[in-house]
């Protein structure tokens, strides 16, 4: 087997259930692949499908779904000889912007069975692999709200970014890293390997995937009008700017806190303790990619 797709039917909102499916397996047949195509049928069931892919020699795997199969097919990838392919149909696909991707159907399908794959950083947050951006504070808080909804896409998101807003606090957090340490206290500590959340948010411009290192980045309690203008330069790339910011770039960091609490790995959430650590895993990951 060369290639294996492994297909989520209802993440995000384009070509939602049988015809998703049905438009991998034809683009499968048309192309006479080597290839088998597994729907996902429940949460977890994209692992044990990557899994079983592994076990059956399959040179490349190709999650079509969200940033929530990304990850579940892509820990049980990282670390392997295997390939990683993307189809995008999140709602953010913060990854596959950074990497160059189409977001067009059949453009990614056709890169993700076809395009070169090349070696590139992934992060590990207390175990769990990620490959895009992990976090704690407000951002972790907004994934869990989001998660919760039933409506997906960036208004939605924003929509319950403003409900946390009104109510979330900062926290006291010592960030050590090989350099030394620091104390801040802040609303959001974010930790990426790309640049992007998604949507063209960017928490980290300046971040590269393939420099062994990850991003981190804080922010300090905005007020009502910061947080507007907070918005503003993640979008156009200018979030450096604001002294509300405090960026750090190494290799590991250990996040000390008063108390534990949620964090997010790709936007999937997970309880901690009083201390969490982050740290690059350097080329780990074979994925197809335009830019990194």
């Amino acid at each position: 087997m060369e290639l294996a797709f492994i297909v989520n039917p209802i993440s995000g909102k384009r070509l939602k259930g049988n015809e998703r499916v049905a438009r991998v397996k034809a683009f499968v047949s048309e192309r006479k692949l080597d290839a088998v195509v597994w729907e996902t049928e429940r949460g977890g069931h994209a692992p044990e499908l990557a899994t079983k892919a592994l076990e059956q020699g399959a040179r490349r795997i190709v999650a079509v779904g969200g940033d929530g199969t990304i990850n579940e097919v892509g820990r049980v990838v990282v670390g392997t000889d295997c390939e990683f392919g993307l189809v995008p149909m999140g709602s953010g696909n913060g990854l596959a912007r950074h990497i160059g991707l189409p977001l067009g159907f059949d453009d990614a399908l056709k890169l993700a069975a076809s395009g070169s794959a090349i070696k590139v950083d992934t992060g590990e947050a207390d175990g769990h692999p990620f490959f895009n951006v992990m976090g704690i504070g407000f951002d972790a808080e907004v994934g869990r709200r989001f998660n919760e909804t039933k409506g997906r896409g960036l208004i939605n998101y924003m929509r319950e970014g403003w409900k946390a807003f009104r109510a979330y606090k900062s926290l006291k957090c010592d960030i050590e890293t090989p350099d030394g340490s620091r104390t801040l206290s802040a609303y959001i500590v974010a930790v990426a390997n790309s640049s992007q959340y998604g949507s063209n948010a960017f928490i980290a411009p300046d971040a590269s995937m393939t420099d062994g290192k990850l991003n981190l980045v804080a922010i300090a309690q905005p007020h009502l009008l910061s947080f507007v203008i907070l918005i503003w330069r993640m979008f156009s790339k200018k979030l450096y700017h604001s002294p509300r910011v405090t960026p750090i770039c190494a290799d590991s960091f250990t996040l000390n806190m008063e108390a534990g609490g949620i964090f997010h790995v790709d936007g999937e959430i997970f309880q901690c303790g009083e201390t969490l650590t982050v740290k690059a895993r350097p080329k780990s990951l074979r994925i197809v990619a335009m830019s990194c």
